[in-house]
C-alpha cells in the first residue's frame, strides 16, 4: 500500500474510544479486541404484522451505508487511529423461541438469549461489530408480540446513536428508502475545528475546574463512608419506576421556571447530592457529543463527558438554586469528545448522572410500530448477580423519561459508599416536590428535614 493510500485508510481517533483503546484489549498488530465500556443497546416491542425479509434487508442496506461501523480503533507507532475495514453488513438474525413474552414482561427464554446479546463484549477483529435480532414466539398462546434487539459495541456507537440507526433501519423498512440521514461519521471528523480552537476550548475547562479539584468535599451518605475516586466499584444496582409525585413535580418546576424537565432534574440531583455531603457537589454527566447542533444526526461513538457545576455564589432558596444550576451550566464549553480526564486530574467524581431521552415509537410497516421496552419489561434479563467493576463515580444514576408521567432509574453504585439507594433517591423525590411546592425553602431548612 502506498503512503497516499495508507493515508485515505486510516482516521485520527476520537474522543471516548481512545479511552478504550488504552484500557481494552488489543493484539499483536495493535487492533482493539475488547472494548472495556459496556454494550450500546436497546430493545423494542413491536406489536402488528411485520415482513421479517424486507426488515432484514433494511438492516443489511443501513448497516452497509454508515460509516462508521467499518472502522476499528488500533494503537500505531503515530498514535491511536480509525482503520478503514472492507464494509461488511450486519445481519438480521431471526430467532423462534416458545414465547417472548411472559406475565407482561420478558420471557425467560427471551432473556437467557439476549443477555449476552446486550452484556457480552465482542472480539472485534473477528465478531461483527454488532447484533440486530427479531424475536419471534411458536406458542401461539403467546401475547403476539415480536421483540426486536439492537447491540453494538460502544467503540462506534452511543446510546444517542443507536437511536439514529434505529430510526433509520425503521424508515428504511417501512419505506424502501435506504439513505441514512445525516452526515458520516468521517465527514464529522474532517469538519472538526483546528487544534487551537480545541484546545481554547480544553483551557476554559480548566478555569472552570479549578475551584473543585479532587477529593472535593465528602459524600456522606446514610450507612456509608466517602471513597477515594480511584477505587470506586460498582458493586449495587437499582432498576426500577421512580414514584409518580416526581414527575408531576419536575413538570410543575419546569412549566413555572421555563426549563426543560432534563434540566431540572439534573439540578434537582446536585442538590440533593450536595445535601448529603460536606459541600456542592459537581456531576460527572455526559451529552453524546451534540454540543453543536450540526452533529445531532452523526451516527457514531459521540459521548462526550462533562462536569455539572454547582452555582456559585448558592443561592440560599431551593428554587432559586435550581434554577441558578440550569443557567451555570447551559454554557459549559465542548471537550470535542476529550475525555474530562484529561483536562485535568479532576474525575471521577461523586455523583455521575445522565438523563436519556425519550425514545419514541417508530413505525416498522403500516400496522407495525415499535416501542422502547420499559425497565420493568427488562428485569428479567438481570435476574442474576451483575458483576462488579470499576466505576467512574460512587454513584452513576441514568434516568429515562420513556413513559407519560413516570421518570425510571438504573442506578450503579459503590456499596461501601451507599450501601442502599432510598436515602439518595428519598433525597431527590424531597428536593422536587421542594422546588415544586416550596420554592422559596432555604436550602438549610431542607438539608435538616433530611439529615
Amino acid at each position: 500500500m502506498s503512503t497516499d493510500d495508507a493515508a485515505r485508510a486510516t482516521l485520527p481517533a476520537y474522543g471516548m474510544p481512545v479511552r478504550g483503546l488504552a484500557n481494552g484489549e488489543t493484539d499483536a498488530d495493535g487492533y482493539l479486541r475488547r472494548n472495556p465500556a459496556d454494550m450500546a443497546w436497546n430493545l423494542l416491542r413491536v406489536s402488528g404484522p411485520l415482513d421479517a425479509g424486507r426488515l432484514a434487508e433494511a438492516v443489511e442496506r443501513v448497516t452497509l451505508a454508515t460509516d462508521v461501523l467499518h472502522l476499528r480503533l488500533r494503537a500505531t507507532e503515530e498514535g491511536p487511529c480509525l482503520e478503514r475495514q472492507e464494509p461488511v453488513p450486519v445481519k438480521l438474525e431471526v430467532v423462534d423461541l416458545p414465547a417472548v413474552v411472559s406475565g407482561g414482561r420478558l420471557s425467560q427464554e427471551a432473556a437467557t438469549f439476549l443477555a449476552p446479546v446486550f452484556f457480552d463484549k465482542p472480539d472485534l477483529r473477528n465478531d461483527p461489530v454488532g447484533r440486530v435480532c427479531l424475536l419471534r414466539a411458536t406458542d401461539p398462546a403467546d401475547e403476539g408480540e415480536q421483540l426486536l434487539a439492537f447491540s453494538f459495541d460502544h467503540s462506534v456507537i452511543d446510546g444517542w446513536a443507536l437511536g439514529l440507526l434505529v430510526r433509520a433501519v425503521a424508515g428504511a423498512c417501512r419505506s424502501g428508502d435506504h439513505t441514512v440521514r445525516g452526515r458520516g461519521f468521517e465527514a464529522f471528523l474532517h469538519d472538526l475545528p483546528a487544534h487551537r480552537v480545541r484546545e481554547e476550548s480544553l483551557a476554559r475547562w480548566r478555569d472552570l475546574l479549578e475551584p473543585h479539584p479532587l477529593p472535593g468535599p465528602a459524600l456522606r451518605l446514610p450507612g456509608g463512608a466517602p471513597g477515594g475516586p480511584e477505587s470506586f466499584l460498582a458493586d449495587g444496582t437499582f432498576d426500577g419506576a421512580l414514584p409518580d409525585r416526581l414527575a408531576a413535580d419536575l413538570a410543575a418546576v419546569a412549566t413555572r421556571t421555563g426549563l426543560s424537565r432534563a434540566e431540572v432534574l439534573f439540578a434537582v440531583t446536585a442538590l440533593a447530592a450536595g445535601l448529603w455531603a460536606d459541600g456542592p457537589q459537581p456531576l460527572l454527566s455526559l451529552r453524546h457529543g451534540h454540543a453543536r447542533p450540526e452533529d445531532v444526526l452523526v451516527i457514531g461513538p459521540l459521548v462526550e463527558p462533562c462536569v455539572l457545576l454547582p452555582p456559585s455564589p448558592e443561592p440560599l432558596g431551593v428554587g432559586e438554586w435550581i434554577t441558578a444550576h440550569c443557567h451555570t451550566n447551559r454554557q459549559l464549553p465542548p471537550t470535542y469528545g476529550r475525555s474530562i480526564r484529561e483536562v485535568a486530574p479532576l474525575a471521577p467524581r461523586n455523583v455521575g448522572v445522565n438523563v436519556l431521552p425519550p425514545a419514541r415509537p417508530v413505525v416498522l410497516a403500516p400496522g407495525a410500530k415499535a416501542t422502547t421496552a420499559t425497565r420493568d419489561f427488562l428485569a428479567p434479563l438481570w435476574a442474576g448477580e451483575r458483576a462488579a467493576g470499576p466505576s467512574t463515580a460512587a454513584v452513576w444514576i441514568n434516568y429515562y423519561m420513556d413513559r407519560p408521567g413516570v421518570v425510571e432509574a438504573t442506578l450503579t453504585y459503590d456499596t461501601r459508599v451507599l450501601p442502599e439507594p432510598e436515602p439518595l433517591l428519598d433525597a431527590v423525590l424531597a428536593v422536587a416536590a421542594a422546588a415544586a411546592d416550596e420554592p422559596g425553602l432555604p436550602v438549610t431548612v431542607l438539608h435538616a428535614r433530611l439529615r
